[in-house]
């Protein structure tokens, strides 16, 4: 089995994203749930443009109470763009909860 170009960026980013102190865990909120009609619904998902390159990357995230939300977020979308060779502007991050 092989694996597509668009999965291994999701899974970079998600290992990535993981690895950010303060992440708990990844979760889709209710919109991403209801955007993946018919697909399997992920927390994190990258668009890619006509030519092959990372257009965008939406990413929830549940973060840890010990931790400022403002700076994992912040922390999470530096790590993701990393992974995901994008600029950050492209990387949008989403906390569905705090635990």
């Amino acid at each position: 089995m092989t694996t597509s170009p668009a999965d291994a960026v999701c899974g970079a980013v998600t290992d990535a994203v993981l690895a950010v102190p303060g992440v708990a865990c990844l979760r889709p909120g209710l919109r991403g749930l209801l955007q993946a009609a018919g697909r399997r619904p992920g927390a994190v998902r990258v668009a890619h443009d006509a030519a092959g390159a990372v257009r965008a990357v939406h990413i929830e995230i549940v973060a840890r109470a010990q931790h400022r939300t403002a700076d994992v977020a912040r922390a999470v979308r530096t790590a993701a763009a990393e992974a995901a060779a994008a600029p950050p502007a492209a990387v949008t991050v989403t906390v569905t909860g705090i635990v």
